[in-house]
């Protein structure tokens, strides 16, 4: 079978194919923002509705399946094609707002938001499918705009989010979601090209079940052991089945020569550190998007030392300068990288999502201060996000990119699972007394949570500083040796 290329007469410059192209992967690439942030904004809301079930999982779900899928959908688009499995998760994302939108139990939700953590996937495959059709030249500018958007949905998102919420309720969310991936995966089917780069390879089905079990009862009991106690018999006994099947996972992966994960790749430190940073930074921007809506939509008569009583759509105003941000520091971060590499880009916007949270924490006591911190987090995040897939492209030659890309994938959809976990923990054991149906987190709580996402930022960016400038060929070549 012949693949397509892009506009293989003019190999070097923008035509309008290269330009649709771009446009169609970075609009589906956008729906990352909407699947997290959207969701993030209803969540309050679905506590209110579900009182009595663990709503954080809503995000945590999504994150978990991404970041356990994306490198097995990494290795079937080696096998399969890019393109190809890009209108796969596609396809699974629009079923999974689908079931999202129904009426249905919790369970059904969860089932749903699950299939949307194939986002993940899509924003790697996006920009691995670039590296593969485009020419070098314009890969670093397209690769940053495939991952922080063209900025028309991360603008947007907050308003409509809001408007749709208030207006129709929670369930207009997905079926918005429902639309635009189901929209956007059928213009790629028809307009987008196959990359031509193939491998064929086993699919470690094994590895992907380890690895998903251990970590889902790992975030298990990092989620609910405060309820069940720490001690207990059943925290005791989740946690000892999660580290055998973690243990089994790592033992599988070092046996065997292709598998889901290969940790032996971690052995470059350039591959290492870079994939820390990108999943911290994650899991960092992960908590300031959840955290914020709770913190400005409880009225101050409820939440005590914080709270505007802000409705869905008023979430935007605190919200919507980060999709401006985005746009903005995306481009800058593009530019940046062809003059200094991605290496000091990456710190610095880490550095300044770690100031946006603590600014959070010391002041919060009115809008204009959120909404300033807010948008020092919001040029950090553009910044960061746009640097993050160049640090593997600038890491690894391109017979490596689709399984580091997943890899990077993979970190940065469970850094956001465990901390998630993690800080929902510290929120339920630090709560206030239930307002009605709704558990009602305290001020000191919300301010840790803001607080635990600034040192994970903060590391982020130190392992960013300790990138070597240029690619580390000796550990790569040393990575690759043991691979063999």
């Amino acid at each position: 079978m012949v693949c397509m290329t892009v506009d293989s007469s003019n190999a070097t410059d923008w035509t309008i194919r290269r330009v649709a192209t771009l446009i169609l992967l970075a609009g589906i690439g956008e729906l990352a923002i909407f699947v997290f942030s959207a969701v993030s904004t209803a969540l309050p809301i679905l506590r209110r509705d579900f009182p009595d079930r663990p709503v954080e999982w809503v995000i945590s779900a999504q994150s978990l399946v991404g970041g356990v899928l994306a490198p097995l959908l990494g290795k079937l688009a080696d096998r399969y094609g890019k393109k190809r499995m890009l209108v796969v998760a596609g396809s699974l994302i629009a079923l999974g707002g689908l079931l999202c939108a129904l009426p249905a139990p919790f369970p059904v939700l969860l089932l749903g938001r699950s299939l949307q953590g194939l986002i993940v996937a899509v924003v790697f495959l996006s920009y691995s499918l670039l590296r593969d059709i485009f020419p070098t030249r314009l890969v670093p500018v397209a690769a940053s705009v495939s991952v922080t958007g063209m900025g028309v949905m991360t603008i947007l998102q907050p308003i409509l989010t809001g408007w749709l919420i208030d207006r129709f309720g929670w369930h207009a969310v997905f079926w918005f979601l429902l639309a635009y991936s189901a929209l956007f995966t059928l213009a790629i089917a028809a307009v987008v090209p196959e990359s031509a780069v193939r491998s064929r390879g086993h699919i470690d089905w094994t590895g992907a079940a380890l690895l998903g079990f251990g970590l889902g009862l790992l975030l298990l009991v990092i989620g609910r052991g405060s309820t069940w106690g720490w001690v207990s018999g059943r925290t005791a006994g989740l946690l000892a089945a999660a580290v055998v099947l973690l243990v089994s996972w790592v033992v599988s992966s070092r046996r065997i020569s292709q598998p889901l994960v290969d940790i032996r790749l971690l052995g470059s430190r350039s591959v290492a550190l870079s994939i820390v940073s990108a999943g911290l930074i994650s899991a960092a921007c992960a908590l300031m998007l959840t955290l914020i809506p709770f913190l400005v939509m409880a009225p101050r008569s409820v939440g005590g030392t914080y709270g505007f009583g802000s409705s869905a759509t008023g979430v935007a105003r605190y919200t919507a300068p980060i999709g401006v941000c985005l746009l903005v520091f995306g481009f800058v971060a593009g530019r940046a990288i062809r003059a200094v590499g991605p290496r000091l880009p990456m710190a610095a916007g880490a550095f300044l999502v770690a100031v946006g949270l603590i600014g959070v924490v010391v002041w919060h006591d009115q809008p204009w201060q959120v909404i300033v911190f807010v948008v020092v987090y919001g040029a950090g995040q553009g910044t960061a996000y746009g640097s993050a897939p160049n640090l593997i492209i600038r890491s690894v030659p391109p017979e490596q990119q689709a399984i580091t890309s997943s890899l990077m994938e993979s970190a940065k959809g469970l850094g956001p699972a465990i901390a998630m976990q993690a800080v929902f923990a510290v929120l339920a054991a630090t709560a206030l007394s239930p307002s009605g149906k709704s558990i009602v987190y305290s001020g000191f709580g919300l301010s840790l949570g803001f607080g635990i996402g600034a040192v994970i930022a903060v590391v982020s960016c130190l392992a960013a500083v300790f990138l070597k400038a240029q690619r580390d060929t000796t550990d790569l070549e040393s990575a690759a040796t043991e691979m063999v």
